[in-house]
């Protein structure tokens, strides 16, 4: 077997067989937000499958992209009114900093960010793209907790691109849905749970195989694999501290010849 281990999401979805969209990929009310090529080339491809549809990339729900800014200013007027009525209100608001300064002062409080993502199941987290980085095409992604300061974002990953594997291997796991196997068994794919032994099967190289920390199992690392000439798609957990190997799922497709 001739199994892939360093494709991007892009690449995987494009030989799964996923096809660019032609529509574009933000609403007219988001067309001054431009998005990083890498970014740009996921969601072409990733908006013509379900696969994403409970991760914590938005691509179903494009129309939340926006600006912390717009989020602060959103967050400003709701608090106006009450802030007017109750001074010691305005002293407890976070906002109430931002309120005061000029928009062109706000990035000696905090950056701007370009918010990609939330944290699905509980949507504490949000992710974000500082907009210093976007001209770049793979820029890191940050994140900010509920519970934090919203000037408080710490890096999550150094690149897009393993942010957006990170998310793909939760995906595939199915940890906290079965997103995936729905999805992927209506596009013609069967699922297979597969033994230690059954997985020497594949002659999977697991030194090559890079793993990432799973966002919804703290023990845990996720690995993907992809084999274009067999069309399968492999997903193995490990254990974090020994690295047994936890489990794998083998998404299969079986092709006409």
């Amino acid at each position: 077997m001739s199994f892939k281990y360093n494709l991007t999401v892009t690449e995987i979805l494009k030989k799964m067989g996923c096809k660019r969209s032609k529509d574009n990929i933000l609403s007219d009310q988001q067309k001054g937000i431009v998005i990083p090529a890498v970014l740009n080339d996921f969601l072409s491809f990733a908006v013509n499958t379900d696969l994403f549809s409970t991760s914590d990339v938005w691509v179903q729900t494009r129309r939340l992209i926006r600006f912390l800014y717009d989020d602060i200013e959103e967050n400003i007027k709701d608090e106006k009114e009450y802030c007017k009525t109750d001074k010691s209100a305005a002293g407890k608001s976070e906002y109430y900093q931002f309120h005061k300064l000029p928009k062109d002062k706000w990035k000696d409080i905090v950056p701007n960010y370009l918010l990609i993502g939330s944290d699905f199941a509980a949507g504490v987290i949000e992710f974000g793209i500082c907009n210093t980085d976007l001209d770049k095409s793979d820029p890191p992604v940050y994140m900010n907790h509920e519970c934090d300061s919203i000037c408080e974002w710490k890096l999550y990953t150094n690149s897009l691109s393993e942010f957006l594997m990170r998310v793909f291997c939760d995906v595939l796991s199915c940890e906290m849905y079965d997103t995936a196997m729905d999805a992927l068994e209506d596009e013609g794919w069967s699922i297979e749970t597969s033994s230690d032994e059954e997985l020497k099967n594949y002659e999977i190289d697991f030194d090559l195989l890079v793993k990432y920390p799973s966002f919804y199992d703290g023990n845990a690392l996720l690995g993907c694999a992809y084999d274009e000439d067999n069309h399968i798609l492999l997903l193995v957990k490990f254990d974090e501290s020994s690295g047994e190997i936890l489990n794998c799922i083998a998404y299969i497709k079986e092709c006409d010849e």
